[in-house]
């Protein structure tokens, strides 16, 4: 989780460079663009500040007032730091002016409406500029020109995009997003607020491909659409239309892609349209493509496997309905398997082509070859939605503010041949295996609340019929589309809830499971990534089964817990001007800024700079390859990072008195300004109305001049408070030091005085330190004197004979264990084998006996001489003294090594 190191650094701080790349020294800028804001009162947060990764640069796109200024930060940071080094001088108020033109560089663009959103294409080339209804695009120039001596404005070359279509008398644009499967980057999506969905493949060579949309779908006429015949092009301009209950319901806020076109995404997501309305509903388009895409190389191999598998397994499941009568099942396996069915031959189609190798001039991080998007279907895809949020629990109509979806992970395992899945599972795995098999959908209301919703069934491709239904009702879908909330998070407290604030996401550079959140009153961090692994190993255990999945879910929709945490906090101003438009925060790494969160807060640069997770995993490298012998060093813990303070820009502001006579002076009494002054109501009427607008701004001034008295106070209070502590500090170690000074003995000497205390401590603790030592010397010895030395060989194999010995007569020792069958073949088996024996021996003279009863010969007919009984039977008993004495010599051995080794 990051930890705040610092905020905003000096080199974004009055009066360095950085700081002037975001303030407008001239107040009629800002105060126009607020104005012509509020008046329009448009509702979302502004995304004016864009940043665009090169190979040698961290480029940033501010807008200010109307204007678009460029710069480098790293180039800042450098300077700025170079002029520290230098000399430390602040310049002075000549020489500032030389400096803020050669800090950044502006865009000169003709727009007249206020800018809103800066959104850069992937591959650096193209900017798209939104304003509530016109959208722009523009070639930015080479990163060259940051470093060069001429600091005048840029014209760039700039497009309209739909200069008929993206009008003032249209409906305004919500969201502008790039294609991640563009050719080059050069493919724009844009919704507008009436749920129309326009798809532009530009070309910056043809100024037509600017003018109207290659595709256009009106999502209204899509929801209610019965075949692929049907026209779901939007309403021209200057037609009629009727009141319906749609424009209300289907009235769009934000919209995203389910992915960024990643190696590791699951195929369906970067191609799904995701769109949030005001009420709730969350709609998805796919497969929603330009006619030239440039997909990874691993996307159509995935989804042919896939799709191949799960026509199979609809088969399967098809028949089982068939045995089981199921009509319900059937109809939604049918239903199912024609979805498949078009998959299916859309992917071939696919397969059958010839792609075309990308040229060098078309920059993308994508695969290198191009296709085209197949004719079959359609390119208009079936609407899928609204998707039913579950539990029943959350609130039936939530007011969403924004979206944000997190793709699914790609199983590279599925469609890789056994080779090549051994030589890159250990890779794609590290990077993987911790993501999620599931897309999770992130919903923001305008209160400031967050639900994570899990998609378990994946949005993959549906269109309509090709040929109208012979029925006059409208297909719906057998089964619904569920998002379970997995988890809803509060980043505000109830009071802090405000009618203007429109909180958005910002996704982070290091983990594609954590964001942040900005809103009026500040910007909150978001991670998912302590409970993400437990829920994908829930998932993986159910091994296709569903019994006891939805058990599971519960359990963790119970116990996810996310990592939330304020990382920036405004101050909260009373008036609601302030708090209508929040600019949305980037999110950079560099290895020149590091983990840097930027944005802007009333015309003023506010940062923040992260712990970045390579840092501590590099730290934690290089602690653990230390040698045993070296001490364990830990970094000092740092206390709470704090803001800087920053005093009201009313202290810097230009005065309105410098406008007085243009803005509040009349025609006809503005020569009264240039004569002496008469009594006159003219006159009274000037000299009110001066004190009118003087009074406003003295009294402003006051109360920033009261804040920073104040503040400075608090500052010496606390360095007072800082003093007194250090002084005690000192005095406690004065009176540890000096304390029976008079005792100390060697006071002749050259060496520091110490303390006699101290001293006498000091020889106790060593005096107590060797009596110890002591004593451990001597229990070490006398245990090894105790202690036998090391056995010999023959010392060993006699006492491995010995236990198996042992072990044969007194059936000792584990069976199970490791050849304890080949000691028990030793006394015991010949004791039972003679047993057996002499049973059966018994057995036979038994038998003998009987038969010679029965023939009637007399018992004792066969005698044995005395002389040789006498001799058998001492030959027995002098073996079984023998035996007798072995038995009793090895028990008594074994007493004694028993003892011995006890």
């Amino acid at each position: 989780m990051p930890k705040v190191l610092s905020y905003t650094p000096a080199w974004l701080s009055r009066p360095s460079p950085g700081f002037d790349l975001f303030h407008s020294s001239d107040r009629k800028l800002s105060s126009k663009a607020s104005e012509a804001d509020s008046k329009k009162g448009e509702q979302g947060n502004r995304r004016i500040i864009a940043y665009r990764r090169t190979e040698y640069c961290n480029e940033i796109f501010v807008v200010v007032g109307n204007t678009i200024r460029w710069a480098d930060l790293g180039q800042i940071k450098d300077d700025w730091e170079g002029e520290q080094d230098g000399g430390g001088v602040i310049r002075s108020i000549e020489s500032g002016d030389q400096e803020k033109e050669k800090s950044y560089r502006t865009l000169k663009i003709s727009i007249h409406e206020q800018i809103h959103h800066l959104i850069p294409s992937p591959s650096g080339e193209l900017l798209a500029i939104l304003t509530a209804h016109t959208v722009h695009i523009v070639i930015l120039p080479d990163p060259s020109h940051l470093g060069q001596a001429d600091t005048g404005q840029i014209h760039p070359k700039t497009f309209t995009l739909g200069p008929t279509t993206h009008v003032l008398s249209q409906s305004p644009v919500t969201s502008a997003l790039w294609h991640p499967l563009g050719v080059g980057g050069r493919c724009i999506v844009t919704v507008t607020k009436d749920a129309v969905v326009r798809l532009w493949e530009l070309d910056t060579h043809n100024r037509s491909s600017f003018d109207s949309p290659a595709l256009a779908i009106n999502l209204k006429k899509l929801q209610f659409g019965s075949s692929a015949e049907d026209d779901f092009s939007p309403s021209k301009i200057g037609t009629n239309r009727s009141f319906s209950l749609d424009a209300l319901d289907m009235e769009v806020v934000s919209a995203c892609f389910g992915g960024n076109g990643s190696e590791l995404e699951s195929g369906w997501c970067p191609m799904t349209l995701w769109v949030a309305m005001a009420e709730g509903d969350v709609y998805a388009l796919c497969p929603l493509l330009p006619s030239k895409l440039q997909p990874p190389q691993s996307m159509f191999p995935s989804l042919t496997t896939s799709v191949t598998a799960q026509k199979g397994y609809l088969e399967q499941e098809l028949h089982r309905a068939y045995d089981e009568s199921d009509m319900e099942q059937e109809k939604i396996i049918l239903e199912e398997q024609q979805h498949c069915e078009d998959q299916y031959k859309w992917l071939t189609e696919v397969d059958k082509q010839d792609p075309v190798l990308a040229t060098d001039e078309i920059e993308s991080s994508n695969g290198p070859f191009i296709y085209n998007r197949p004719s079959r279907p359609g390119p208009i895809p079936r609407l899928q939605g609204p998707f039913r949020i579950t539990p029943e629990e959350i609130e039936d109509e939530l007011e969403l503010s924004d979206i944000h979806v997190i793709a699914s992970r790609l199983d590279t395992r599925e469609f890789m041949d056994a080779d090549e899945s051994d030589e890159s599972d250990d890779e794609l795995d590290e990077l993987s295996m911790r993501d999620l098999s599931s897309s999770v959908v992130c919903l923001l209301t305008r209160g400031g609340r967050v639900y994570i919703c899990l998609d378990i069934e994946g949005v993959k491709a549906q269109w309509l019929p090709q040929r109208k239904s012979k029925s006059k009702n409208t297909p719906m879908p057998s089964s619904l589309h569920d998002l379970l909330v997995l988890e809803a998070i509060d980043t505000k407290r109830s009071e802090e809830v405000s009618d203007a604030d429109w909180p958005t996401f910002t996704a982070d550079v290091h983990s594609s499971y954590s964001f942040f959140i900005a809103h009026n009153r500040g910007i909150a961090f978001l991670s998912l990534d302590p409970w993400i692994g437990k829920l994908e190993d829930e998932l993986r255990s159910g091994g296709g089964e569903v019994t006891g999945t939805d058990f599971r879910v519960d359990i963790l929709a119970e116990i996810a817990e996310s990592f939330r945490e304020q990382i920036l906090k405004y101050n909260h101003k009373t008036d609601a001007e302030h708090a209508l438009h929040v600019t949305v925060p980037i999110v950079l790494q560099d290895s020149v800024l590091g983990y840097f969160l930027l944005t802007a807060y009333d015309d003023q640069p506010q940062a923040v700079i992260l712990d970045s997770p390579v840092d501590r995993t590099t730290q934690d490298r290089n602690y653990n390859s230390g040698h045993e012998y070296e001490p364990d060093l830990k970094m000092l813990t740092q206390g709470p990072a704090k803001a800087a303070y920053q005093p009201s820009q009313l202290l810097w502001a230009e005065s309105a008195l410098t406008r007085f006579r243009d803005t509040h002076v009349q025609s006809r009494h503005k020569k009264l300004l240039k004569e002496e002054i008469r009594l006159s109501s003219a006159t009274l009427d000037v000299m009110t109305e001066a004190h009118r607008v003087l009074s406003q701004e003295t009294h402003q001034l006051g109360i920033a001049a009261s804040d920073l008295f104040r503040r400075c106070e608090r500052l010496q209070e606390e360095f007072r408070d800082q003093i007194r502590r250090a002084n005690e500090l000192a005095s406690r170690i004065e009176r540890l030091n000096d304390e029976d000074a008079d005792d100390y003995n060697d006071s002749n000497s050259n060496s520091a005085r110490g303390s006699a205390k101290l001293d006498k401590r000091l020889q106790n603790a060593r005096k107590r330190h060797h009596e110890i030592s002591a004593r451990h010397e001597a229990l070490r010895k006398k245990l090894m004197r105790a202690g036998n030395k090391e056995l010999s060989d023959k010392e060993r194999s006699w006492i491995t004979e010995t236990n198996k010995v042992a072990t044969s007569v007194l059936r000792s020792g584990d069976d199970d264990a490791p050849g304890s069958e080949e000691q028990n073949h030793g006394l015991v088996d010949r004791y039972e084998e003679a047993r057996a024996l002499a049973e059966d021996l018994v057995n036979q003279a038994r038998d003998a006996s009987k038969s010679s009863d029965s023939d009637g010969k007399p018992h004792g007919m066969f005698k044995v001489p005395p002389d040789i009984r006498k001799e058998k039977v001492g030959k027995v008993m002098v073996l079984l003294e023998r035996e007798t004495a072995l038995v009793g010599a090895v028990q008594e051995r074994l007493e004694r090594i028993t003892l011995s080794v006890t």
